[in-house]
């Protein structure tokens, strides 16, 4: 007979989510909770994130949650306690726009100005002096946010996780879960090292979680994609107070901030390749052609990279909805069973508010940042999340 214990709440996945989720409950008076991740904390999508903290976005509910989760990383150790940081740096976030977006873009400045966030429209000479390697012959409307910036994703993850455990929370890492299982009322958690029954189970596993799902007849309507992520640098080092970038008139959607050791970090806001197995991902190498593609767009955008050098990239994965918005909530017709998955390239910037809301949903509290517009019928109702720019991750 495997060993038997139980639980009230056993949240699977130890990213960002996940952890935010474990801290969160434990903060509004829940005992008795587990969390349990296959490998290390942070070791999932988490560790490959960009960590780009940034609040402009069409879509209200992303908006809405991205400004209250940027006071939050503004504030990380006075909110989550202890020892707490996140390793925030505020850049600022220049946003580059063709005239075909001048219309929606002006549309989230005011919306972002509504809430609190410094956004306004810039002229070339103005975004010059801000960000001087920066050229814009192509660009159209320029806007420029004071408070966005970047955060450390371990930092982050660990401070949750730690706030967590100092607040009751058993973690266990190098836990797979290796079955579910619904017995009446109470889910049934198989690991290697015994059985937890719990009333209320929660699925943060990112690109892992219809794995996990599908043990108790759930699918999820997500894709996972590869994300490629680059570093280079030229002879003089890339300034540390530089804003983070994102340029909306190139196809790829790229985006760029500063990074430890003088070098330039570069993303996409694409679709990215698709891919059957995350897993796939361990050991996976950024390929030349990509390096080359993209060195290029940066060069263009900023000329003194005319002579860059590649130093650095790695590959991570995204579990992408049908509207690119996040599947978060209570899963209809199972009872106790929540979810949080397909995040789309949004997740760490919204976690301080994604969790508190499941938190505060799962134990039946007041939400205070909603999660309607997140719900898991939302597809099958026909009610997508669409955004000004199409999809993509700046929706």
């Amino acid at each position: 007979m495997p060993d038997v214990r139980t639980a009230e709440i056993v949240i699977v996945g130890g990213g960002v989510i996940g952890t935010s989720t474990a801290f969160n409950l434990a903060n509004l008076g829940a005992k008795n909770v587990v969390l349990l991740e296959r490998q290390d904390v942070c070791s999932g999508g988490t560790a490959k994130s960009c960590a780009i903290c940034r609040t402009h976005y069409s879509i209200a509910d992303n908006r809405l949650h991205a400004v209250e989760s940027l006071k939050i990383f503004e504030n990380f150790n006075a909110v989550v306690g202890g020892s707490a940081e996140a390793g925030f740096r505020r850049t600022g976030y220049i946003i580059l726009g063709p005239e075909a977006h001048r219309a929606p873009m002006l549309e989230v400045f005011k919306a972002q100005n509504a809430l609190g966030i410094d956004t306004a429209v810039l002229t070339k000479d103005e975004a010059h002096r801000i960000h001087p390697l920066l050229q814009f012959d192509d660009v159209d409307v320029i806007g420029y946010d004071t408070r966005a910036g970047y955060a450390d994703p371990h930092l982050t993850t660990t401070s949750y996780v730690n706030r967590a455990r100092e607040l009751g929370v058993a973690v266990h890492t190098s836990t797979p879960v290796t079955g579910l299982e619904i017995k009446g009322n109470l889910k049934r958690v198989t690991t290697p090292a015994g059985v937890i029954e719990t009333p209320t189970l929660v699925l943060i596993a990112g690109p892992w979680t219809n794995t996990l799902a599908q043990m108790i007849g759930v699918t999820f309507p997500y894709e996972v994609s590869r994300h490629k992520v680059i570093t280079l640098k030229i002879d003089s080092p890339y300034d540390e107070h530089w804003p983070t970038v994102k340029d909306l008139t190139t196809p790829d959607k790229i985006y760029f901030r500063p990074e430890t050791g003088g070098v330039v970090l570069v993303g996409t806001g694409d679709h990215g390749d698709p891919i059957e197995d995350a897993d796939s991902l361990r050991d996976d190498q950024v390929d030349l052609a990509h390096v080359e593609r993209i060195g290029a767009l940066i060069a263009h955008r900023m000329p003194a990279f005319a002579n860059l050098k590649y130093t650095a990239g790695w590959t991570g994965p995204y579990d992408i909805t049908p509207d690119w918005n996040p599947i978060i909530g209570a899963v209809p017709g199972y009872e106790g069973v929540f979810v949080g998955v397909g995040f789309s390239g949004h997740g760490f910037k919204m976690a301080p508010t994604v969790g508190e809301a499941l938190a505060q949903t799962i134990l039946g509290r007041p939400v205070r940042v909603s999660i309607d517009g997140y719900r898991p019928e939302r597809f099958a109702a026909g009610q997508l999340l669409h955004g000004a720019y199409g999809i993509g991750s700046i929706s």
